[in-house]
């Protein structure tokens, strides 16, 4: 159901991409000839559906999905299934698509976000036990409590369009969550500078702690339609993964190369997709969209997992 926003369906975009007349960058979709953006790529409801239950570390995170898992059977049905990794494929976004970087503006949900972040904290105890040097049981209750406190907020965004002024709830969680995401950018600076070797599995829920709590900050301004908050927040964002992030190389974590290969692309499609998120909400600023209705729609389409939002 898109109602009034002027999706296309993006098959002729992945013909025109596959003759390379089409270049994507990140969520963004140019012209080859002349750099000009024709479209802004966007995920739907159902790729969401699909990889909702798609959990582990980096790697197998991909190959669960290209592969069809047969967890992913249990969220949608086949036929929706392949026509979501055949869209992944085609477009060539599997790992932007399962990086939780979200394509586009996320429209992963607040509930979904929670069940990863419920995933996150079980899988700390673990990893920490693996590599308690360095990290005391202080800095371990530390990041437990943020965690919990972030699912917390996504609990109160989840719950916010059944108040009598739900912007203002918006408003207060994406503030809230600004900490938070804070918060994990410094364990991640502090981790890079205390390893020789990142340990790869912290470094990645620590990371996904990152993601998901600017990916949420986003969300509650676009549904709150404080668009410009959005816009300055996405533009910080930006900045934030390419600081982080870009220094990364195959060699600053503790796996094999291959292993560390994938890491730094997941890493790398994921300040591509931040770095196109501006260039989107402000689309939507110009054309009056609201950013409420906007995520709705995508939210309800059930039949195709990317919709194109084409450039004026």
């Amino acid at each position: 159901m898109l109602g009034s926003i002027p999706f296309e369906i993006p098959a002729e975009f992945a013909t025109r991409m596959a003759t390379g007349e089409l270049l994507r960058y990140g969520a963004i979709l140019k012209d080859a000839g002349t750099g000009q953006i024709v479209g802004h790529l966007q995920e739907t409801g159902l790729l969401q559906a699909a990889l909702s239950s798609v959990a582990g570390s980096p790697f197998s995170l991909v190959s669960d999905a290209l592969n069809l898992g047969s967890n992913l059977y249990t969220a949608v049905q086949i036929t929706q299934i392949k026509a979501v990794m055949h869209a992944l494929q085609t477009l060539q976004i599997g790992t932007l698509g399962v990086s939780l970087a979200g394509v586009g503006v996320s429209v992963a949900g607040f509930m979904y976000m929670r069940r990863r972040f419920n995933a996150l904290d079980k899988r700390l105890d673990e990893i920490i036990n693996e590599i308690r040097k360095g990290f005391e049981e202080q800095r371990q209750a530390e990041v437990r409590k943020h965690i919990s406190r972030t699912n917390g907020l996504l609990e109160r965004a989840a719950r916010a369009r059944d108040l009598s002024d739900p912007a203002r709830e918006y408003r207060d969680v994406a503030a809230a969550l600004t900490d938070e995401a804070a918060y994990f950018c410094g364990e991640i600076a502090y981790l890079r500078g205390d390893a020789k070797a990142l340990p790869t599995d912290l470094f990645w829920q620590l990371a996904q702690s990152f993601m998901l709590s600017n990916n949420a900050r986003i969300d509650c301004s676009m549904r709150g339609n404080e668009l410009q908050h959005a816009l300055r927040t996405a533009e910080t964002i930006e900045r934030d993964y390419r600081k982080i992030f870009n220094p990364l190389t195959p060699i600053s974590f503790n796996c094999d190369t291959k292993q560390g290969m994938t890491m730094v692309q997941i890493m790398r499609d994921a300040t591509d997709s931040a770095a196109c998120k501006p260039y989107l909400i402000d689309e939507l600023r110009m054309r009056r969209l609201q950013g409420d209705v906007y995520i709705e729609a995508l939210e309800q389409e059930t039949i195709h997992p990317f919709m194109v939002l084409p450039a004026h």
